[in-house]
């Protein structure tokens, strides 16, 4: 964030005796006006991951949203209500033309698993999961942590609205220099059944969770199936995101129906 404001600066003039041990008197001359920037800085530390979404997934690591489905994603994060209860103030003043979706990335505690700390991020099409400030600090490369001892190890988690959330197999230390990579199965906690199985040894979170709990099950089902909204909408039964419930979304739902998440990430 920038801050512009003036200052009024005395301008002296400082006469030096002949004696070059004293000096002889200051006296100010004139006025001016000086302009100051202040940059404020982001603090925390920098934690970085890359995940996929099954329901966006394209191909070669590669994700891509309908353009309907993008012209509705909220500037603000989409997480207040429940399960997630986050009442973060994480913003864009515009959608990047990269951005897939909103995530959460939560960063947890080594010796229990508890949680530590919660962020709302932008995931990207290539994975990348980086933060808000990324609209005007495009190459921000990570989301900032302010509850992060630095050196230390956590757990990291990625969860998303209608996909099933997956934690890290082992702990990571922070801040880490090359990114989490969610995408490969054994970097994920329970392994290659937590996640989809995209082809090229690309894994993404399990499309169909509705309700978002850590459970794919009927009360996912019984969230798709009520009655259909509009189109062009945003809404968590639009599992391929593309701004519609159809029976597309069904058959990303019915494959995954039955997986359970791991007891960390389920609420």
């Amino acid at each position: 964030m920038k801050k512009l404001f003036t200052l009024p600066v005395f301008i002296c003039l400082m006469t030096m005796a002949s004696n070059i041990a004293a000096v002889a008197q200051a006296s100010c001359v004139g006025t001016a006006t000086l302009n100051v920037t202040i940059n404020t800085c982001v603090t925390g530390e920098l934690v970085k991951a890359t995940a996929l979404l099954q329901g966006a997934y394209s191909t070669g690591g590669q994700m891509q949203v309908a353009s309907a489905f993008f012209n509705q994603i909220p500037l603000t994060q989409p997480y207040q209500s429940a399960p997630w209860g986050y009442g973060g103030s994480e913003s864009i003043a515009s959608r990047p033309a990269n951005m897939i979706d909103w995530v959460l990335l939560e960063v947890y505690n080594a010796a229990d698993t508890s949680l530590l700390e919660t962020k709302a991020a932008l995931l990207l099409n290539n994975g990348s999961i980086v933060d808000a400030t990324y609209v005007s600090n495009p190459g921000v490369g990570g989301v900032y942590f302010q509850s992060v001892t630095a050196n230390s190890a956590y757990y990291l988690v990625v969860r998303h609205r209608n996909h099933m959330a997956i934690i890290s197999r082992t702990t990571v230390t922070l801040p880490n220099a090359g990114a989490y990579n969610f995408t490969n199965f054994n970097n994920v906690m329970g392994g290659a059944p937590q996640v989809a199985n995209m082809g090229s040894n690309y894994y993404a979170l399990l499309a169909g969770d509705y309700s978002a709990d850590g459970i794919i099950s009927v009360v996912d089902f019984n969230g798709y199936a009520q009655p259909i909204p509009p189109p062009n909408q945003y809404v968590d039964q639009d599992f391929n995101l593309d701004a519609n419930v159809t029976t597309a979304d069904f058959n990303l739902y019915r494959p995954n129906s039955s997986a359970i998440g791991m007891p960390a990430i389920r609420y």
